[in-house]
């Protein structure tokens, strides 16, 4: 009996912990946020280039893949992961690595960014661009 016990309270500990890449890309800070789904980027300053392009964060990955690219001047690629390494910062935000070019054969050019949650259907990510000027990006949830 002792044993069911222990089990069956095993279970729920493990139920309720979840998976660590499931929470990288989930943020309960404040609220529930997930940053899963597909994203549409609204706005980049000071370049105003992918603008309509959308990557899809995907759970258990801790990643986002381009699955649309407009306004394309950094020879990315379909299917390019442009955020990878997606994990919780204390803030309710994310830390990332963000992809600034594929142009470069051989290697890609991340950069470390952060995400701040505006609403549940808004983020702005801040990091460098290709240029190591400041870059701020708005990116807004597409529903389906």
């Amino acid at each position: 009996m002792k044993s069911i016990a222990f089990i069956s309270l095993l279970f729920t500990f493990v139920t309720l912990s979840g998976c660590d890449a499931l929470k990288k890309t989930s943020n309960t800070t404040g609220g529930v946020f997930s940053l899963n789904g597909q994203w549409e980027l609204t706005s980049n300053t000071p370049e105003n280039t992918l603008i309509g392009s959308k990557v899809t964060v995907a759970p258990f990955i801790s990643e986002a893949r381009f699955n649309t690219i407009a306004n394309n001047t950094q020879c990315f690629r379909d299917n390019d992961i442009k955020w990878k390494n997606i994990a919780t910062n204390n803030n309710g935000g994310f830390l990332l690595n963000n992809l600034l070019s594929s142009c470069s054969t051989g290697s890609l050019n991340y950069q470390p960014a952060t995400i701040t949650v505006v609403n549940t259907n808004e983020i702005r990510l801040a990091g460098r661009n290709v240029n190591g000027q400041d870059n701020n990006q708005t990116w807004k949830r597409v529903t389906p």
